[in-house]
């Protein structure tokens, strides 16, 4: 078995391309070395689209080889393809003119140059041949010839299309050669390939948003990651690789890709590219039209561009980053020009939104006049998109005065995506109350309230500060008496919305009309709410209620009933979809419907694009705070971590103080004290603007935090009071997040007023917590087992060793040994399950490991265990060679010499 020791020289170097090009494939790259060093393949080919890193595999698959061969490099070559042995010319150079095309006299002759490479090495001949799409059928014969008789062998890489020429693939189809088709990376194999190069943590959204733009091909990835570095997009804080700003698809390792593909092309195919690149989406006939259906159809054969709607033939760009590059590789004046070519053969201005926001774009970029309301609606389109820069490049161009006020407000909505509330605020202040129709005298409103909440206003003051609004419409009223009622009533519609709004983003419950609120939101009352906006925020309250009353399956239901009242399209309220997932995953995190929770999110990174940048934060902040209610605290620790530092750059709702604390407590939980001071100081320096219910949980963690570092004598009694904060308030909810921690701290005194919450509580986990407290009370063994079991079942790993720890403890009292140690054996077993034990030297192990990748990682966690590598990828659903394959790079990289060295590594 060849070793895939990264540090055996240039291609397995860490950063280097052999090593991008490794990632994610290095089943093909050990499944190659095997067939060029076994006896039953003669040829391994390698295929795949152009940037799919045939020749990096190649490159990787040589360096493996070593000084086991002889490689002897042949290139392709599309100007010889016509000539007979063109490509062999460096080896035939000898040969007299008249027996150039004799393949025997070729054959002898190429031979005795290869025999004199094989002599001074005295090793096996391997003939490395790129390209192979290119080469000539003669020379592709005689490299048959060659493998099939055992004289050496083949490494051949070759476009998917055309492919291998016939003769070479001849030798697949009778069994002697082996072939790998590659594909565009899985998001797996990218966040593989980004651990690998990065060397350091890296936010799960980076991996997302870089694969997603390159569509998974290697050569696109390694690009947009290398500019992402160079322009400073792609920085590392605190040890955390994340995204500051949205992607940049124009930089110059990308620009040298793109350059390089032009320069393959005729001018007609790089007018057609460059119309589709400034005009996408449009019509197949209409580029035909000016660049000819030669040039669109060899674009569309080498997947440049594509076919999107085969009904209306519209065309796009193959790989959208392509877009920009090219864009930026057009001067304004050739830009204008191919923009009047367009339009003279146009019938109509694009309709799509997403064809109107190019078409205004591309004006825009060559100077040309477009009208006020079509740039509004670009410059809303884009803002909702996260175009930012074009969303205020269009809005600044509005000239109207009527429609000025509507492009103002969406400059403010750009402020807000990147969290600059106070532009926002300055620029929405300006105008709040001042519109002279019911259109201007509502834009913005919306806007301007969240901007408030997030400033952290209260929503009493908030409100009281609108009545501005209100004054407005009874002045535009009295000058328009024709209109007045329909005035009044869209300003109380919009006075209620807002009202609802800031209530549900404060999680001010208590303040609303809850009693009547669920039935009105039900029923759509004419008299409230008005509008399917309010209906969603008055759920969202009701959900809050039911949250803290423990209710958290019901209140899941409710923000599923929120989600639906909402729709799709919230206009001025574009960030409302993150809003209520985020509330929906709070009531599924607090009932342990931990797949409810996944899918939530889920989902909304699947729908998000370019959003995660803004709102991903909170995303991996929900996935940290399930991992810590699980018990997984040194993996929660990591996550948290890198969330906190997505939000310290954009956090619209307002997580950072919640993330904060519970990524203390998980700091406090694993022992790391250094990094717990600087988590509570980040907790304490951040703003309180969270709903109630989450700002309660906030300060429960950092009481738990504290206690566990073994500093705050009166946690049990703090955390009761913060259970129950009203005294005219039943919250069972928040007082069995209170109680849980108090068991966590061995607070049994806890247990008996858990059962009497037991009742009115809904999902799993508190199931799980209460069967423990029931435990406690009889303090049975077998009732203790059957806690565990309940616990094991909702994925509470602590609470599970609690039980079999306390099970344990009751066997040896009544002297049963045996089930004594069996009990302290599940007790270990949900420990290493959760991948987490108290005590610095479990946060000491977590940072040992930290340089591996992170299926590394869990296949040395794995192995740790005492699972088999058969055992090993009958769990992770992978080959056994891949296993292999991980873990002689692990040893590498831990300086080990095997297996039996790693439970001093892990710590386990």
């Amino acid at each position: 078995m060849i070793c895939l020791d990264s540090s055996r020289g240039p291609a397995g170097s860490p950063g280097t391309a052999p090593t991008r090009a490794l990632t994610g494939r290095s089943e093909d790259l050990l499944s190659a070395v095997e067939a060029l060093q076994g006896g039953s393949h003669v040829a391994v080919f390698v295929l795949g689209d152009s940037g799919m890193g045939k020749s990096r595999l190649i490159e990787a698959v040589v360096a493996e080889l070593g000084g086991e061969v002889t490689p002897v490099p042949i290139h392709g070559s599309a100007s010889l393809t016509k000539v007979p042995y063109g490509v062999l010319g460096p080896f035939i150079v000898g040969l007299p003119v008249q027996e150039a095309t004799s393949q025997l006299a070729v054959l002898r002759t190429l031979w005795a140059h290869l025999e004199e490479q094989k002599r001074a090495t005295q090793k096996p001949l391997l003939l490395v041949v790129d390209d192979a799409h290119d080469l000539d059928e003669a020379t592709a014969g005689i490299l048959a010839e060659l493998a099939a008789a055992g004289w050496a062998k083949l490494l051949v890489g070759a476009a998917a299309r055309p492919g291998l020429p016939e003769p070479l693939l001849q030798l697949w189809f009778e069994g002697i050669a082996e072939r790998h088709d590659l594909r565009p990376l899985t998001l797996p194999q990218t966040t593989e390939m980004l651990e690998g190069e990065l060397g350091s943590q890296v936010l799960p959204n980076v991996a997302e948003i870089l694969w997603e733009a390159s569509g998974g091909n290697p050569m696109l990835l390694n690009g947009l990651l290398d500019d992402a570095k160079n322009d400073g997009t792609l920085l590392r804080r605190n040890g955390v690789w994340l995204f500051t700003r949205h992607l940049n698809s124009h930089g110059e390792r990308l620009t040298d890709v793109v350059r390089r593909q032009l320069l393959l092309r005729s001018p007609e195919e790089r007018q057609a590219l460059n119309l589709v690149a400034l005009a996408e989406p449009v019509a197949r006939d209409l580029i035909e039209s000016v660049a000819g259906e030669e040039a669109v159809g060899s674009l569309i054969d080498s997947e440049l561009i594509r076919v999107t709607d085969r009904a209306t033939g519209e065309l796009r760009l193959w790989h959208t980053v392509y877009g920009d590059t090219l864009r930026n590789l057009i001067s304004p004046a050739r830009s204008l020009q191919l923009r009047q070519s367009l339009l003279r053969k146009m019938d109509s201005e694009p309709t799509s939104a997403e064809g109107l926001l190019r078409h205004v774009s591309w004006s825009i970029e060559c100077g040309a006049e477009v009208e006020d309301r079509q740039l509004l609606r670009a410059a809303v389109l884009a803002s909702r998109l996260y175009e930012d820069e074009l969303a205020r490049k269009a809005a600044a161009l509005v000239k109207d005065p009527e429609l000025q006020m509507a492009a103002r407000a969406v400059i403010a909505r750009t402020r807000y995506n990147a969290s600059d509330y106070l532009a926002a605020r300055d620029i929405l202040d300006a105008d709040f109350g001042k519109g002279d129709s019911i259109p201007g005298l509502l834009a913005g409103s919306l806007l301007w309230a969240a901007v408030m909440s997030a400033l952290g206003h209260a929503p009493t003051e908030i409100m009281k500060r609108a009545q501005v609004l209100q004054r407005a419409a009874e002045r535009l009223a009295e000058a328009r008496p024709d209109d007045a009622e329909a005035i009044i009533r869209a300003t109380k519609e919009r006075l209620a919305t807002m009202e609802a709004m800031v209530l549900a983003l404060a999680g001010e419950y208590a303040a609303a009309a809850t009693a009547d609120a669920p039935a009105a939101a039900e029923t759509g009352a004419a008299t409230r709410p008005a509008n399917t906006l309010e209906k969603a925020f008055l759920l969202c309250l009701e959900a809050d209620r039911l949250l803290a009353g423990g209710k958290g399956l019901s209140a899941l239901a409710v923000m599923s009933r929120a989600i639906e009242a909402a729709g799709a399209d919230h206009d001025e309220l574009y960030f409302l979809t993150d809003f209520l997932v985020v509330r929906s995953a709070a009531a599924a995190i607090h009932s342990g419907d931990w797949q409810g929770a996944e899918t939530l999110l889920t989902s909304f990174v699947a729908a998000s694009g370019p959003s995660l940048i803004s709102f991903g934060g909170g995303v991996h902040a929900a996935h940290g705070i399930i991992l810590l209610y699980q018990g997984k605290a040194a993996q929660a620790l990591n996550t948290l971590s890198a969330a906190l530092e997505a939000l310290r750059l954009t956090d619209p709702q307002q997580l950072f103080a919640l993330t904060a604390a519970m990524a203390f407590a998980a700091a406090a939980e694993v022992g790391a004290q250094a990094k717990a001071e600087l988590l509570l100081a980040d907790f304490e320096a951040a703003p309180a603007a969270l709903p109630r219910y989450m700002r309660s949980l906030a300060a429960m963690a950092v009481v738990y935090g504290k206690a566990r570092l073994g500093n705050y004598p009166g946690a049990i009694a703090e955390l009761k009071r913060l259970g129950h904060p009203d005294p005219d308030m039943d919250t069972p909810g928040l007082e069995l997040d209170a109680l849980a921690f108090c068991l966590e701290l061995g607070d049994t005194d806890s247990a008996p007023r858990l059962l009497e919450l037991r009742d009115g509580l809904e999902g799993p986990r508190p199931a799980a917590i209460c069967a423990y407290a029931a435990a406690i009370s009889t303090d049975n063994p077998a009732d203790h087992l059957e806690a565990a079991k309940t616990s094991e079942a909702a994925e509470l790993w602590t609470f599970a060793a609690l039980a079999y720890d306390a099970a344990a403890h009751a066997y040896r009292a009544a002297g049963d040994t045996l089930r004594e140690r069996m009990a302290n054996s599940q007790r270990k077993r949900c420990l290493d399950r959760a991948d987490d034990l108290p005590g610095e030297d479990a946060a000491k192990s977590d940072d040992s490991l930290g340089i591996l990748t992170r299926r590394e990682r869990d296949i040395v966690a794995l192995a740790v265990r005492g699972l088999t590598d058969r055992q090993i990828a009958a769990e992770l659903q992978v080959s056994v060679r891949t296993v292999e394959g991980h873990l002689y790079r692990s040893y590498a990289k831990l300086n080990v010499k095997g297996r039996e060295e790693l439970p001093g590594i892990g710590g386990r």
